[in-house]
């Protein structure tokens, strides 16, 4: 017959109900605990590969944005350079007009005040010359030396 030990019997029946009460009371929390863990991780990674994303598409635009910039400074220098070209250009033309007009007013002037002192200086001849044929008819003296000594004194009068 089989003699059983009641031993073994209750050690097995205390395993069991040790590994249930563990199961119970100790496994599911920490399985519980485990699972929360993972779960917080696997978000974490998923947020993280999110913004991974999120931040090489902004980097992607903000690249295409800085090359369009660019293009743009670009076009706005070679603008302000060509406007800059013309107005120089205007400039200089102006001052060369400018200088042109002033140069052929000076002439302009210069002949005038020329022409003025060539009539004046008709004006002191014919005075002179009046002034001396005066006193040669006054003194009755017609000769060359006393109209050479009258125009003399004249010259030495005007002075």
């Amino acid at each position: 017959m089989l003699n059983l030990n009641w031993n073994i019997i209750w050690t097995f029946v205390n395993i069991i109900v040790l590994f249930l009460l563990l199961r119970i009371f100790l496994f599911k929390p920490v399985m519980k605990i485990l699972d929360k863990r993972a779960d917080e991780i696997k978000k974490t990674i998923d947020d993280a590969d999110a913004a991974k994303r999120e931040a090489s598409e902004l980097k992607a635009k903000y690249s295409e944005e800085l090359k369009a910039a660019g293009t743009r400074a670009d076009a706005i220098i070679k603008e302000a350079t060509d406007n800059a070209k013309v107005q120089r250009e205007k400039i200089l033309d102006k001052a060369k007009k400018d200088a042109d007009n002033i140069i052929k007013t000076a002439e302009k002037q210069t002949e005038l005040d020329k022409q003025q002192a060539m009539k004046e200086m008709r004006s002191q001849i014919a005075d002179v010359a009046l002034k001396a044929a005066h006193k040669a008819m006054e003194s009755g003296d017609i000769s060359e030396n006393s109209i050479g000594s009258f125009l003399r004194q004249v010259g030495e009068s005007d002075d």
